[in-house]
């Protein structure tokens, strides 16, 4: 696989550096973009990266992502009954994915108990280099479809809300620490070598694989502000905090009325405990070896909420929040830190994520 991969790589490549006016014109080889050298440390991340793309402005890497299928993305056709998935990197992904694929079995564990998740929610830019788009139009029934593009790249029927979009959001801080051990046991973002504090500066500058994690969420929010029926915006800590709630609220929004011991079911399977021992979703059993150092850190860490003030220093604590705070407060959007936050903000407003739409 990894052979065939290779081959992929070198024809893509090629493909790209000839690519004319057009559309397509957007998608080039990260390394190649014209003044990267000015910035040192941003040069470094992206050349870290194996066959970085860039798309669109967007930085992506080029683990079995095709310059062939971005330049159709706008106009996949997307089905009424899909059920789609956006999040930034490390925001849950993997864990909603579980959930929705049980929600849409009816909680009947056995269903999925043996399949690997990525056959059962499929990543939109992310697939195998023979018949991905073939295998995403083939597919009978309603499909669960995952993608970590920001708003602006995503297909044009699902902008123009053609099915339902859940999107799950972090705290940003949770998020970056999690990202930055992800970047380091992940053969396809380069095992990265550099320090926290030079990730974090990274992260903060939007210069990481899929951009800028406030762009990202706002283009989402905006959408569920304007359709709040077609999208869904929960976060993390929500499902930190009350699983079941959430479970029966996606539920809902999927038009599958579950029952209170099939929601308790279901919550039970996607505990964070269970989840972190289930090899059908933790990447210990994936099909394609070597895609993660699993000596450098687990797939799925510790889940809890608040963990980056074991990373984060006073001083990035504060850039953070210069960064984000005050664009969230105008946005209307409540983001959670730590536990005891999202705890009370579901306990006084039924949600954590403030929400004047709904």
């Amino acid at each position: 696989m990894f052979a065939l991969k290779c081959i992929w790589d070198i024809r893509e490549t090629k493909f790209i550096r000839k690519l004319t006016n057009s559309r397509a014109v957007n998608i080039k080889v990260a390394a190649d973009e014209p003044g990267l050298d000015n910035d040192v440390l941003r040069a470094q991340y992206v050349r870290s990266i194996p066959n970085a793309l860039r798309f669109d402005h967007i930085l992506l890497q080029g683990y079995l992502i095709f310059p062939q299928f971005l330049t159709k993305i706008d106009r996949f056709e997307v089905r009424a009954d899909d059920i789609w998935l956006a999040t930034y990197p490390k925001s849950g992904t993997t864990w909603t994915e579980e959930i929705l694929s049980l929600i849409d079995n009816g909680g009947d564990v056995d269903k999925v108990k043996d399949k690997l998740l990525p056959k059962r929610v499929k990543h939109l830019e992310v697939g195998l280099p023979v018949a991905h788009n073939k295998w995403l139009k083939s597919k009978k029934g309603r499909r669960l479809i995952a993608t970590h593009l920001p708003a602006t790249h995503i297909p044009d029927q699902l902008k123009r809300f053609k099915c339902k979009l859940i999107y799950v959001v972090r705290n940003p801080k949770d998020t970056a620490v999690s990202y930055y051990h992800h970047h380091k046991m992940s053969t396809f973002l380069g095992n990265y070598k550099g320090s926290w504090d030079e990730f974090s500066e990274l992260f903060v500058g939007g210069h990481l694989v899929y951009g800028d994690w406030l762009q990202h969420v706002e283009g989402f929010w905006r959408l569920h502000q304007q359709n709040p029926t077609k999208v869904l915006f929960i976060s993390y800590e929500e499902l930190n905090t009350d699983l079941p709630k959430m479970i029966a609220l996606m539920a809902n929004f999927m038009g599958r009325r579950l029952s209170d011991e099939t929601i308790a079911t279901i919550a039970n399977h996607c505990s964070f405990e269970s989840m972190k021992d289930n090899k059908m979703v933790n990447r210990e059993n994936f099909t394609l070896k070597g895609l993660f150092d699993m000596k450098e850190s687990r797939f799925m860490r510790s889940g809890q909420i608040g963990r980056w003030t074991d990373t984060f220093t006073a001083a990035q604590s504060q850039t953070f929040d210069n960064t984000y705070e005050e664009r969230l407060k105008s946005l209307g959007l409540n983001i959670c830190y730590d536990s005891e936050a999202a705890v009370r903000h579901m306990e006084a407003n039924d949600r954590v994520v403030s929400d004047n739409v709904m």
